[in-house]
């Protein structure tokens, strides 16, 4: 690890040992390189071990190669409260999170990429994501929610959310992909 840092040395090691998921991985890093993001949600679902964490795991690390303020929420380490989201939001180093109802914004002007892991778990707050927090995010952040159960159809009726919404059900891994896994 000469000259660099644990962590990039943790980071390279969970990425050399992913295997799978081409496909999500470069919708997400082709949405990142356009200036208009074709989607501002990503709700990925798919039952418990299915890799949801780890995906999104590699789905920071894209945004962070893309230059992006990344934050990443795990539903199992907070209480389902507005509250505890709010902290977790003005703890992450580039963000200015206003009071009441104002914009969340990155102070240095990157684009914003909120990573919520482990969603079942804030399902209490959903109402409140969907319509008071990610309003307030800037019209260029990305949401990436893993959830065990697909989006609450509120998502979909609303035309406004449906328009933004991108929804992937995983499944498990191709074969050959499995045998890679296995293989390291």
């Amino acid at each position: 690890l000469r000259g660099g840092s644990r962590g990039g040395g943790m980071a390279a090691g969970r990425s050399r040992r992913f295997v799978g998921r081409d496909a999500e991985m470069e919708l997400v890093r082709a949405a990142l390189s356009t200036h208009q993001l074709p989607f501002a949600v990503l709700y990925v679902h798919g039952p418990g071990g299915i890799g949801k964490t780890s995906l999104l795991t590699m789905l920071a690390t894209i945004a962070e190669s893309a230059v992006a303020t990344v934050v990443y929420i795990d539903g199992r380490d907070i209480v389902p409260h507005p509250v505890a989201v709010l902290a977790v939001l003005r703890g992450a180093a580039d963000l200015t999170v206003s009071d009441g109802a104002g914009p969340i914004t990155a102070a240095s002007g990157r684009r914003i990429v909120v990573l919520i892991d482990s969603y079942e778990r804030l399902a209490a707050l959903d109402a409140w994501v969907r319509d008071d927090l990610l309003p307030r995010l800037p019209s260029d952040a990305l949401i990436i929610i893993g959830d065990r159960s697909p989006p609450d159809p509120a998502w979909r009726v609303d035309p406004a959310w449906r328009d933004l919404l991108r929804v992937i059900s995983l499944r498990n891994l191709h074969p050959h992909a499995c045998h890679r896994s296995l293989e390291m």
